[in-house]
C-alpha cells in the first residue's frame, strides 16, 4: 500500500526533546518506521511514519505536541543503484512534482522505505 500518513511534530530543538518522544511512544509499542528532521534553531519541524498512526497521535496529544497528519508515499525500492531514479523519472514522465523526500534502510534487508510528498498522490499512487 504506497498511500500512508505521516505525522509532522513541532518539536524544540534541545537536549532530550527526541529522547522524551521516543520513549513515550515506546511505551504504547509504536515504532517510527521513517523520521526526518531539518536543522533548525528553536523548533523542528519532524515528520515520521510510525507502525500505529492512532498510538502516535494520541502520545503527541498527551505530550502536549502540536502535530499535523499528512499522506504521503511510502514506497518500497531496491536497494541498489538507479532504483530511486527509476521511480521518481516516472513520476516526472507523468508531470508529477516531488516536493519533498526522506528515507529508511536497514542494511541487507534488499529493500529501503522512501517517503515521497508528491504534488498528485493518488495518481502517484498508481503509478508506483
Amino acid at each position: 500500500m504506497p498511500i500512508a500518513e505521516q505525522l509532522t511534530v513541532m518539536l524544540q530543538n534541545k537536549p532530550g526533546a527526541l529522547a522524551e518522544l521516543c520513549t513515550e511512544l515506546s511505551k504504547l509499542a509504536v515504532n517510527i518506521v521513517a523520521i526526518m528532521a531539518p536543522e533548525s534553531n528553536s523548533q523542528t519541524p519532524l515528520r515520521m511514519v510510525t507502525t500505529s498512526h492512532t498510538a502516535a497521535k494520541r502520545v503527541l496529544t498527551a505530550m502536549g505536541l502540536s502535530f499535523t497528519e499528512q499522506k504521503i508515499l511510502a514506497i518500497r525500492v531496491a536497494d541498489r543503484p538507479g532504483s530511486l531514479g527509476r521511480l521518481t523519472r516516472k513520476l516526472a514522465e507523468n508531470g508529477i512534482n516531488v516536493e519533498y523526500i526522506y528515507g529508511s534502510m536497514v542494511k541487507g534487508m534488499g529493500k529501503a522505505l522512501i517517503v515521497l510528498s508528491v504534488t498528485d498522490l493518488e495518481r502517484a499512487s498508481k503509478l508506483v
